[in-house]
């Protein structure tokens, strides 16, 4: 696998015109240093535990749930035919209590809650917690849980996702790569859209071999608190979370697909 360019801290006109502008992904070191949550996860999960339970609202938030079995993984059951999960409700403390209970555990249970609009589970949010470098409109979703693996899949819209806590690995495949990818049924998916077959962590190169030629097209990144990752549209994606607890904050939006003068138009949405 190839690695990323990386870019410390760059201002939203470099992120713009020298970044976006090339449709290729991009680790941004430190775009989020200042954010009150990645201070307090710095801290100590602990501290951003806390955080996260006193400035929460009292709507209750979709959380899934996967046997410890499946070591991390929201994927499909053997046969192809369901998903390897299952989904609840509960409140952001309560889901925020069970996580550090299952922090304890030598095998726990994989939980999350994938997506969730911030402003409506965690009220001013954006005000408290800003991201220049993504459009005024792009509304900020949290992504919690502990050590889960998201399936590869892809976007219609460009993506910035903020590690708030934990580390993350994110593995990327060009759009290019997706006959190599062995993309599943679009009814049912573990989230809404195809996810590869093929376990990023533990391929199966015998069952699925040309998976081999998307890891040599593929690029690796791993994120700690405050840094964030560029995701073109189109742009296969894995994402596995590395500790026991772990934040995600990301912003969706469609691609500006206006190409600059140097280069030809890319393949967006």
């Amino acid at each position: 696998m190839r690695s990323l360019p990386e870019w410390s801290s760059p201002s939203a006109e470099i992120f713009r015109e020298e970044i976006a502008a090339k449709r290729e992904p991009a680790i941004l070191r430190g775009v989020a240093r200042q954010w009150p949550l990645v201070a307090a996860a710095k801290q100590g999960p602990r501290h951003c535990i806390e955080m996260l339970a006193a400035n929460s609202g009292s709507e209750t938030i979709e959380i899934l749930r996967a046997d410890p079995g499946e070591e991390g993984r929201f994927h499909y059951s053997p046969d192809g035919r369901s998903l390897n999960f299952i989904r609840g409700r509960a409140t952001l403390p309560i889901f925020l209590a069970a996580l550090e209970e299952q922090a304890s555990e030598k095998r726990p249970f994989a939980m999350v809650a994938q997506g969730a609009l911030a402003e409506r589970y965690l009220p001013g949010f954006r005000s408290t917690h800003p991201m220049s470098l993504a459009p005024a409109d792009a509304e900020p979703r949290l992504w919690i849980g502990n050590a889960a693996k998201v399936a590869t899949h892809n976007d219609p819209t460009d993506n910035i996702a903020v590690v708030a806590a934990g580390r993350r690995r994110f593995t990327l495949f060009p759009p290019e790569a997706e006959a190599d990818l062995y993309m599943g049924p679009a009814e049912p998916t573990p989230a809404g859209t195809p996810v590869s077959m093929v376990h990023v962590t533990a391929p199966d190169l015998e069952r699925y071999p040309r998976f081999a030629a998307a890891l040599e097209a593929g690029a690796e990144a791993e994120l700690e608190p405050g840094d964030a990752i560029f995701i073109p549209a189109n742009w296969f994606h894995h994402v596995e979370a590395l500790e026991p607890f772990n934040m995600l904050v990301n912003y969706w939006w469609k691609p500006d697909v206006r190409a600059p003068e140097s280069s030809s138009p890319s393949a967006g949405q």
